[in-house]
């Protein structure tokens, strides 16, 4: 266990070396080139702690500028809410729009709607916004070092078993989210570069802990009882779902690496430190006040790459970031 959490460190430490939000824009009263503005911002949830942190990072920045109101909208994973929100904040004169709505079929029509209306544009990924610039993961570059990490703690702990890539994908949210998916395989792959394709499985979800929790055992039904089984998703509620799925099954040797690090992700980690490996830990207050600065420059004509990608960090049950007792 001593060479594993050796290797564990390490591996974090490399992750670890540039900081996690470098080339990050962040919001600052040089922004304010006038005494207000008005950005609209339709999140998809109003509950689920991953958006409440990204929600809470955009209102903390716009309230440290002071130039800025922030007017909400949520669409609780409803498109058609969605486009009816951005035509509600458009009519309340707003001078930007935050998007974070994360079901690409309706990001086409949001776009024509900010088009229309001659109001830039942000998303916050989610789902890609069509003309616009985005924020949020560095989905593939994350999701690889999320896949590494679970090979590399496999191999310390089940030394010569070739494992299973049980994946969680979200077709719904688009390419940009399947990349999720890729960069996970694409990471295990890179500890066990001659794992089968049979080896690999993905588990549909639709983004929820009970929307990919029957999937999930669906899935683990198709693996011998004694397989190793490395686990990972899109967010950490949707790792939560394939963790109850693989009790459930009773699976034994199973490993999983939660995805974004929301309170309730890192607090998995805490209370099943066997199985619960860690978590990819990808800063979601950072996403708020990043994109607060991207729209803030945008209105003010400066434009920006199509994406700002945050590659986040490794974390363990070790880090400060979990909290851990």
């Amino acid at each position: 266990m001593a060479a594993a959490a050796l290797l564990a460190s390490a591996l974090t430490l490399v992750v670890a070396t540039a900081p996690a939000s470098a080339g990050v824009p962040v919001p600052t009263k040089a922004l304010c080139k006038k005494d207000s503005y008005k950005i609209g911002y339709d999140v998809f949830s109003g509950t689920q702690p991953f958006a409440n942190l990204v929600s809470k990072g955009l209102k903390d920045a716009a309230k440290k500028l002071g130039c800025v109101t922030i007017v909400t909208t949520v669409d609780n994973l409803n498109g058609p809410v969605a486009v009816a929100n951005l035509k509600t904040l458009v009519n309340q004169k707003i001078d930007g729009f935050v998007d974070f709505q994360v079901l690409a079929p309706f990001q086409p029509a949001i776009a024509k709607g900010l088009k229309s209306a001659k109001i830039p544009g942000v998303a916050i990924v989610g789902a890609d916004l069509p003309g616009s610039p985005s924020v949020g993961a560095d989905n593939y570059g994350a999701s690889v070092i999320a896949g590494q990490y679970l090979g590399v703690i496999s191999k310390k702990r089940f030394a010569g078993q070739m494992p299973y890539a049980v994946v969680a994908a979200e077709p719904s949210a688009g390419a940009i989210i399947m990349q999720r998916y890729n960069g996970a395989v694409a990471g295990i792959k890179k500890e066990f570069p001659k794992l089968p394709s049979d080896h690999i499985i993905q588990v549909k979800s639709d983004g929820t802990e009970t929307g990919t929790y029957n999937n999930a055992v669906s899935a683990l039904s198709r693996i011998p009882s004694d397989g190793v089984v490395l686990m990972t998703g899109v967010n950490d509620e949707v790792v939560h779902g394939m963790y109850k799925a693989a009790k459930t099954r009773n699976i034994k040797n199973y490993l999983v690496n939660s995805f974004g690090g929301d309170p309730f992700g890192l607090q998995q980690v805490c209370a099943d430190r066997t199985h619960y490996v860690g978590a990819l830990y990808l800063l979601p207050e950072v996403w708020g006040s990043s994109a607060l600065a991207v729209i803030l420059s945008q209105i003010n004509g400066t434009t920006f790459p199509k994406v700002v990608g945050i590659k986040g960090k490794q974390v363990t049950a070790a880090s400060k970031e979990t909290g851990c007792k």
